[in-house]
């Protein structure tokens, strides 16, 4: 049986002739969305709770090709396959230390490089500080420079990943996204402003790389993906699969299965991350009816308004050396914390490019202050000089977790340390699972607890 491979699409080739493998590859392509079993439709009986990831009647996506051939071959199917992308050559010895301006490259970003390249498809998972944009710029340089399209999702790293492709490349890069649109051989590209005007798919990609991309699993992100040609095509984030059937799957559909990975612990103890130490304060100031308070409800009256939760913000901040980042998740919760603690900047998403360019100098310029931030730090933003982080936004998300700490984590002076403050909330039952849980990932990564 012939399996035709296209850059974001493959299929079965005279499929009339087998019905029972395209049955197969259904089956294969689809999956269930977390908490399918209390939406209407599937507690109704009209719905078996599946959603498909299929392009069409036949065709499936090119990333879910591997998982597709090994059930099929489970099934007793002999396969061939037809390549119908042209894919640029590399050549072993252009991969070097040496191989980008300004930088020497890691061994392991010069392994992670082989790897991508070699199997042209799937995802790098990479802590912060691992230097994925220089791995980036690696596969760029190998490839020749081939047209390229990177993909991120915030307009600090819209700027952020340009400049960086430019030094390390020697290149203008193209940008779209924050009001430009000047695509280039190399481009950086919103997938915000991509979706909002792409009507036409850009066919003439050689190489499609998306950062951050556990963020791919939203429809928005794949219906802009699935229009993006791209014979290579690499997927790169710290946190990569949140262990979602149908999330992970979405993923791995637009850009292949996990081929490497470098974690925190390795980078810490290579001497390239600080190592966190995490310090907990237990609140316990609730009144006996915000324990079972909603959560809602229970965010709002116990972080957000907590008078005493919010003055141990202030006070930590305050004792606290170097640059210190205090994040929240609600920009109410941090106009709070920034009457509570003299002489700190606050900087959200309602703050333009200017503003928010302008708070990031200050913080690399180092010396002493408080910044204080929303979601917009989350993620992706090169801010090296951070000595103490202070998660003021309480949450679960093991993802959200290791991005906010991987603001910290790269490589400083001073015992190359990064004090981390949290809190545990044994005020609402919601809050404290929440702080649980968080503290199982800290456990997991090996980070340092002390409870204060």
């Amino acid at each position: 049986m012939e399996i035709i491979v296209e850059d974001i699409s493959s299929y079965i080739k005279d499929v009339a002739k087998v019905p029972k493998a395209l049955a197969i590859i259904r089956d294969v392509c689809r999956a269930r969305p977390v908490g399918y079993q209390f939406m209407p439709r599937y507690k109704k009986g009209y719905w078996d709770g599946y959603i498909s990831l299929m392009h069409s009647m036949n065709k499936f996506p090119t990333g879910l090709l591997w998982l597709v051939s090994k059930r099929l071959q489970v099934e007793g199917f002999h396969l061939t396959f037809t390549l119908t992308s042209a894919y640029p050559e590399y050549l072993e010895e252009t991969i070097k230390p040496d191989m980008l301006f300004g930088v020497t490259l890691r061994d392991y970003q010069l392994e992670a490089i082989r790897k991508l390249l070699d199997r042209k498809r799937g995802i790098a998972k990479m802590a912060t500080n691992a230097g994925k944009t220089e791995v980036m710029a690696g596969i760029i340089r190998a490839l020749c420079t081939p047209k390229t399209m990177v993909i991120v999702n915030r307009k600090e790293l819209l700027h952020q990943t340009a400049d960086r492709f430019s030094k390390r490349l020697g290149i203008e890069i193209g940008k779209i996204g924050d009001g430009i649109w000047q695509p280039g051989t190399v481009t950086v590209a919103m997938i915000q402003t991509l979706y909002s005007k792409m009507k036409e798919p850009w066919t003439n990609n050689q190489l499609l790389m998306l950062d951050e991309a556990h963020h791919t699993s939203s429809d928005r992100t794949m219906d802009v993906v699935n229009k993006i040609s791209g014979a290579y095509r690499f997927g790169f984030s710290g946190t990569p699969l949140k262990h979602e059937v149908l999330a992970d799957m979405k993923l791995v559909s637009a850009t292949g299965r996990l081929l490497c990975e470098v974690t925190n612990s390795q980078l810490i103890e290579q001497g390239f991350s600080a190592t966190p130490y995490v310090h907990l304060t237990t609140i316990t100031n609730g009144a006996e009816d915000t324990f079972d308070a909603k959560y809602q409800q229970a965010y709002k009256d116990m972080i957000v308004d907590n008078e005493y939760r919010n003055l141990l913000v202030a006070d930590k901040a305050k004792i606290s050396e170097g640059i210190v980042l205090v994040l929240v998740n609600q920009i109410s919760h941090g106009h709070i914390l920034n009457k509570l603690i003299p002489g700190s900047l606050f900087v959200h998403g309602s703050h333009d490019s200017e503003y928010r360019f302008g708070i990031l100098e200050k913080m690399r310029e180092g010396g002493r202050g408080v910044f204080i931030a929303s979601p917009i730090f989350d993620e992706g933003v090169d801010v090296p000089a951070i000595d103490t982080i202070i998660l003021a936004c309480g949450g679960k998300s093991h993802i959200k977790l290791l991005q906010r700490i991987g603001r910290g984590m790269r490589k400083k002076g001073n015992g190359n340390v990064l004090t981390i403050h949290d809190f545990i909330d044994d005020t609402n039952k919601y809050l404290l699972k929440h702080s649980e849980e968080r503290i199982d990932t800290y456990v997991a990564e090996g980070f340092e607890t002390i409870l204060d």
